[in-house]
């Protein structure tokens, strides 16, 4: 062949060996495993696999017959361009692709310099979702001298384009006593021998390195990938969960002596009979609910022990939605994106994952619809949205519990092709369900009963192998005989031997006590956070624009109602009174306003919450960025709740104080309706104990009655109102304040000031903030 036009190399992914094929316009060319122009050995590789040609000046590849290749993470089946850096995926083995342009550029092999310092040489694969592996290839002293860089973007030596990882991720540094990894302030972390990174840290020949889920291991000169896509692989190895039973006092196992292995790329289903522990087994797999004994290994490192690790890469839909539904699905998703992802994610990035996963769950041109809308989504489409939500950061693996339930039978055959799907784009996917009727599409099934495995194989086996006709009729036939037998029934057969024993290492034997999740690293405090949701607060706040309009337009009917009964008299000892009852009312309202405005805030949203908490959620954050909306709300109440009754009644005294107490109360009452929140589990149960909390305003206030003795200091220490009325006393003028009584009493007696009353005020407030605190952290235990 005369001088090509175009030469297109193919790097392997395992050997580093390059492979050259040169094309001209009108000459295509094949390559395979096959002795020819340009042979590519590896699995799965057929004798002439793909050909090539020329299309102007770019090149095009294509599948010779029906061979399969993959570019750039998509199925091939007709002619597509080839760009440098593509992945090409020939079989089972992958290959990079470098386009040569001879009469424009110089070999591409020339560009390596060489330093006097060299740092370790890169062989990395990654593999983010369903697009191309990019494979870095070697590198020696190329950029800074003694110094390598890990990161999400091109500069980076070592670039892995996750949005798990951070632009700049980690550095190694060579020192004269040899390398240090250094952690560049990254959102998920740098592990070291599976612990979690702070600082710096001397590493040495053999040590294992991740960037969040990417893991590779040390030799000295080089880093090479361990797991070069970041996927998971789940070996169980005699699983049990004990319990102690609340009626009998006995330990009750939950899940008995389970072993199995999930490989990545595997979407495995759980179902068995009512109790049989799926939802158990489920959280055991993903470290939500730890089991008391066995070892849940990933990628061979004890879950358990190195959760920090995995926590970026696990992806979690519980049956109930983890989304909300007043706001559009795309800004619902740019939300957790904003709270997941890096910190250093540009708007760009986000908006190009947000669009790959509308795309990947069929919703993208539901994108700017929000979820109640007048004609609302339906239930299929609502639990892809929940899916979508845990997409956007790209987990490697991911659990699905019951999220089919309630759904039409071809409602339930599309989710389940879906999952599919994206257990074929490399993600370990496992799925609780009670559907049988389109289990086919996963490639394994665990069946358990009464905590133990009765059969793991392919869903296509279960019927022949319990001699049964349908499916369904398995739950009857496994409640006819011992969980036992099952068990040793399984244990003794074939499938067990192909898809439990053969598949587990021989040298993870790991069996003994297990350790709990440890829990995630969290600032104490994260402006992004905060700014993130506090916007999606006000986002939600103004999406549901009857149920503001309601809570705004409380305040000016009631001072309207006041204004029309309260006219003030001559008499002074008359106005004194009234004035005093105007004020109580007053301070009554605000206290309603507040605690009304927030006693749902944090039940509504509990799924949600949880969720967001077991990835990176503070509660600081969290806390602030509730009360911040919540405050603006209680501001514009407590100013149109004084201001119209102000231009109806005129009652001289300090307005600026006046409204200053208003606000006050109506801000603990507001804590105090998020602590009921915190320790609720239902909006049903929260707005039955509203007035469980106001009524004793009213009563311990002093305006009804006068307390003494025991009352009196149950009111002091708990009782928002009996501090807010007596500062809105002291607001009222000298003149009323000073009125007498037959008795020679103060008719409207003042205690304190408006400033200690208000400091009182304030003090309890603050201790429902900490009970809200602490409400939510037991959530956090459950």
């Amino acid at each position: 062949m005369s001088n090509p036009s175009v030469i297109v190399r193919f790097v392997s992914m395992t050997s580093r060996a390059q492979h050259s094929l040169g094309l001209q316009a009108g000459q295509p060319g094949v390559v395979g495993s096959a002795e020819g122009e340009c042979q590519l050995p590896g699995e799965g590789v057929l004798p002439q696999h793909a050909r090539l040609f020329l299309d102007g000046d770019d090149p095009f590849v294509e599948p010779v017959d029906n061979a399969v290749i993959t570019l750039s993470g998509a199925p091939v089946d007709k002619p597509v361009k080839l760009n440098d850096g593509d992945w090409l995926l020939l079989g089972a083995t992958a290959f990079q692709v470098r386009i040569v342009r001879p009469a424009a550029a110089p070999d591409s092999s020339a560009t390596v310099i060489v330093a006097q310092a060299p740092k370790p040489e890169i062989a990395a694969t990654v593999m983010v979702g369903g697009q191309a592996p990019l494979m870095q290839t070697p590198v020696v002293g190329q950029g800074r001298e003694g110094q390598l860089v890990v990161g999400r973007m091109p500069q980076c030596d070592l670039m892995i384009p996750s949005p798990l990882i951070s632009r700049q991720h980690a550095k190694l540094t060579q020192q004269p006593g040899g390398w240090t990894v250094e952690d560049c302030q990254s959102t998920n972390g740098t592990f070291v021998n599976g612990r979690r990174l702070e600082g710096s840290a001397a590493i040495k020949p053999g040590d294992k390195l991740a960037f969040a889920a990417f893991e590779f291991v040390f030799t000295g000169d080089r880093l090479d990938p361990i797991d070069s896509s970041g996927r998971v692989r789940i070996e169980v190895r005699h699983l049990t969960k004990t319990v102690r039973d609340s009626a009998t006092g006995a330990n009750k196992n939950l899940l008995d002596d389970i072993s199995l292995v999930i490989e990545p790329g595997e979407f495995v289903v759980l179902f068995g009979t009512s109790g049989s522990g799926k939802s158990t087994l489920l959280d055991a797999l993903n470290g939500r609910r730890p089991a008391t004994g066995g070892s849940v290994l990933y990628n061979g490192t004890d879950l358990y022990a190195a959760f920090d690790l995995f926590r970026s890469a696990i992806g979690y839909v519980p049956q109930q939605d983890i989304v909300h539904r007043k706001i559009a699905v795309e800004r619902a998703l740019h939300y957790t994106a904003r709270l997941r992802l890096p910190p250093d994610t540009t708007n760009l990035e986000m908006d190009g994952y947000v669009g790959q996963v509308l795309d990947k769950v069929g919703l993208a041109e539901k994108a700017a619809m929000a979820i109640d809308t007048p004609a609302p989504l339906s239930g299929g489409q609502l639990k892809r949205v929940s899916l979508a939500v845990e997409l956007v950061a790209n987990p490697n693996v991911l659990f699905l519990d019951e999220v089919t339930s309630g759904l039409d039978a071809g409602t339930d055959k599309r989710m389940m092709e879906l999952f599919r799907a994206l257990a074929e784009d490399q993600k370990t996917v496992v799925c609780v369900t009670h559907t049988l009727e389109n289990i086919e599409a996963c490639h394994l099934v665990v069946l358990l009963h009464q905590g133990k495995l009765a059969f793991y194989g392919p869903p296509q086996a279960v019927t022949g192998y319990f001699g049964i006709h349908k499916l369904s009729e398995v739950y009857e036939l496994l409640e006819s005989r011992p969980a036992a037998e099952w068990a040793e029934k399984f244990h003794a057969s074939s499938f067990y031997e192909t898809y439990v024993r053969r598949r587990l290492h021989p040298d993870g034997s790991q069996t003994g006590p297990i350790t709990q999740p440890t829990a995630p690293r969290r600032r104490w405090f994260d402006w992004l956070q905060t700014a993130t949701l506090m916007s999606r607060n006000l986002d939600l706040m103004l999406a549901d624009r009857r149920n503001l309009l309601i809570l705004i337009l409380q305040a000016p009917l009631i001072a309207l109602v006041i204004g029309l009964v309260f006219k003030i008299d001559a008499a002074l000892a008359l106005r004194a009174a009234k004035e005093s009852q105007i004020g109580f009312i007053l301070v009554l309202s605000a206290i309603w306003f507040g605690c009304l405005n927030s006693a749902r805030e944090l039940v509504k949203e509990l799924p949600i919450y949880l969720r967001e908490r077991s990835v990176n959620l503070g509660l600081a954050p969290y806390i602030v960025s509730k009360l911040v909306p919540l405050a603006g709300l209680c501001l514009l109440q407590c100013a149109m709740l004084l201001g119209v009754v102000a231009a109806m009644v005129s009652i001289p005294g300090d307005m600026a104080a006046r409204f200053g107490v208003l606000f006050v109360s109506s801000m603990a009452a507001t804590a105090m309706g998020l602590a009921v929140s915190a320790f609720v589990n239902s909006n049903d149960k929260a707005v039955a104990t509203v007035p469980i909390l106001l009524i004793p305003q009213v009563i311990l206030s002093g305006a009804v009655v006068k307390l003494e003795g025991g009352g009196l200091w149950f009111a002091k220490l708990s009782i928002i109102a009996y501090w807010a009325y007596d500062a809105m006393k002291a607001t009222l003028s000298e003149e009323v304040r000073s009125v007498r009584d037959f008795a020679g009493e103060a008719l409207v007696p003042v205690a304190g000031s408006v400033a200690g009353d208000l400091g009182i005020v304030a003090a309890l407030g603050t201790v429902f903030l900490a009970a809200a605190v602490a409400g939510l952290k037991l959530k956090d235990k459950k």
